[in-house]
């Protein structure tokens, strides 16, 4: 006869959860809830907010010359190793839960009302927290484009003399390493190219100058105490990534960053 000790359980013991208790769907439901989307929206964008910072603190190193840039650019590809890769990755799923959350809260909004207010709470609105979708989207489109420009060179070379065309990756610098310098100063020497990245900059200033303060306050940050100063910040940190990467633009079109070919 099978023994049933096995299965008793002392009565004053812990409860034994139920399945719909456990983590997984926890996490689900709160995936699914308004105020979990909102909050995850607010907690990666802060999070592409700080590494959008970072990299334009990187890519100034322009400034600096080539070989500043170029160790710099060498540090984060070789001596991390594979840490950059799963940074990458981290920032690939903070991107796509970004703005996949962000795109279904609206289409929730829309849906929970097909028929517009009479008189539409957007009338106060600024321009760019009535844009915030679109403007994400820009600056999404913007994002594959780039990563397709410099980071997997799918798009632009370099002419490295008469007639002679070079993929970015086959660029290399004195020491053999790939001359992210000519690659940036090649890539914004395109006035078309150029032009494009500056639109996307100010798209994307338009975007964090509501997104960064919309954040804060959903995080429950932003109240009459602190209001002020997180609204300066935004300001700050949005028109800091402008002026930033505008100023690599503008550098390599004015001659301020050089070309070390004949021809870029």
């Amino acid at each position: 006869m099978p023994s049933t000790v096995a299965g008793l359980r002392h009565p004053k013991g812990p409860p034994e959860p139920e399945a719909s208790q456990g983590s997984g769907p926890f996490l689900l439901a709160f995936l699914e809830s308004s105020v979990g989307s909102k909050l995850l929206v607010a907690v990666t964008g802060l999070s592409l907010v700080t590494f959008a910072v970072f990299h334009m603190i990187g890519n100034l190193k322009v400034f600096q010359g080539q070989q500043a840039i170029n160790d710099y650019a060498y540090f984060l590809k070789h001596s991390m190793g594979a840490l950059i890769w799963i940074a990458r990755a981290g920032l690939l799923v903070v991107f796509a839960l970004h703005i996949t959350l962000a795109i279904r809260l609206k289409w929730r909004a829309v849906a929970a009302r097909p028929v517009p207010y009479q008189y539409p709470g957007s009338v106060q609105a600024t321009v760019s927290s009535r844009t915030m979708i679109w403007t994400g989207v820009v600056v999404g489109l913007f994002l594959v484009y780039h990563l397709a420009h410099y980071t997997f060179a799918i798009v632009g070379g370099v002419e490295v003399s008469p007639g002679k065309v070079v993929n970015f990756h086959d660029l290399a610098d004195g020491s053999g390493r790939v001359d992210v310098y000519s690659m940036v100063v090649a890539g914004f020497s395109n006035p078309l190219v150029a032009g494009l990245y500056i639109v996307a900059q100010v798209v994307l200033f338009i975007h964090l100058l509501h997104g960064i303060q919309s954040s804060f306050q959903t995080l429950g940050l932003k109240n009459r105490r602190f209001s002020k100063a997180i609204k300066t910040l935004g300001i700050a940190v949005a028109l800091t990534i402008l002026v930033g990467n505008l100023a690599i633009v503008v550098g390599v079109l004015t001659g301020t960053v050089p070309p070390l070919y004949p021809k870029v």
